[in-house]
């Protein structure tokens, strides 16, 4: 009858099943195309109070350089083979909002870190990266500690703290393969979300490291505030004599 036939033809006519789109495939990392000289970005940051000598142990490391043709300064984080993995770039000028960017298909696992000079214990932990150097200018060269930015912080809008809260995961990544580390230096900025960041890797590692809170004396500053600041006023001064 008329069903057995509706259902003859069903079984016969080919049923239309959409093909699966592939996923997008990740960019592949590569770093950004050197510039021919560092002149530009140099001048940047020493205006933002980083003396020479802590902008030449990183060029000398590899994990800073100029890019072209924009000329960014260009933040690289390694790998344990010593290959990069990482970058986090940052315009040069400052007018209006200031460029800032991490490149495509980087691993924030990676971030970058200033190594210490000779054997340590202490990772000193930083927010973003250009505050590494501003503080290791302002402890005078120091070449004593690890120096890690961890790419930005989490902190909710509401400052609610929630049950389950990771620490940054280029933290948990550097811990991991430095067990020689028995000591945590936080060094985020000194605002609210900083502070709660601050709170986080407290309550985190407190119980396997020694910790020391070490954030800017001055309410909402950070280390790059202060390097500025402290070479403005040594400008000052000086034009005054």
């Amino acid at each position: 009858g008329y069903t057995e036939a509706v259902k003859i033809l069903c079984e016969q006519t080919p049923v239309y099943v959409p093909r699966a789109e592939p996923a997008p495939k990740k960019k592949p990392f590569a770093l950004p195309m050197p510039n021919d000289s560092f002149y530009r970005v140099r001048r940047y940051l020493n205006q933002r109070g980083i003396r020479d000598e802590v902008l030449d142990y990183c060029v000398q490391l590899g994990i800073l350089y100029e890019s072209a043709p924009y000329h960014n300064a260009v933040f690289v984080g390694m790998d344990e083979q010593g290959h990069a993995r990482y970058a986090f770039l940052r315009g040069i000028y400052d007018r209006g909002k200031p460029f800032k960017m991490e490149q495509s298909g980087s691993d924030k696992a990676y971030s970058f870190c200033v190594p210490p000079s000779g054997k340590c214990c202490r990772v000193a932990v930083y927010e973003e990266a250009i505050e590494t150097l501003a503080h290791m200018t302002l402890e005078g060269n120091r070449t004593d500690k690890y120096r890690l930015s961890v790419g930005g912080i989490y902190a909710p809008k509401d400052g609610r703290r929630k049950k389950e809260e990771k620490p940054p995961l280029a933290l948990e990544h550097f811990l991991e393969n430095h067990p020689e580390v028995t000591q945590i230096e936080i060094c985020t900025n000194n605002d609210g979300p900083g502070r709660y960041a601050c709170e986080t890797m407290k309550r985190t590692y407190r119980d396997r490291y020694e910790i020391l809170i070490n954030l800017p004396e001055r309410e909402g500053a950070d280390y790059a505030d202060l390097s500025k600041e402290a070479w403005e006023k040594k400008e000052k001064n000086r034009m005054e004599r």
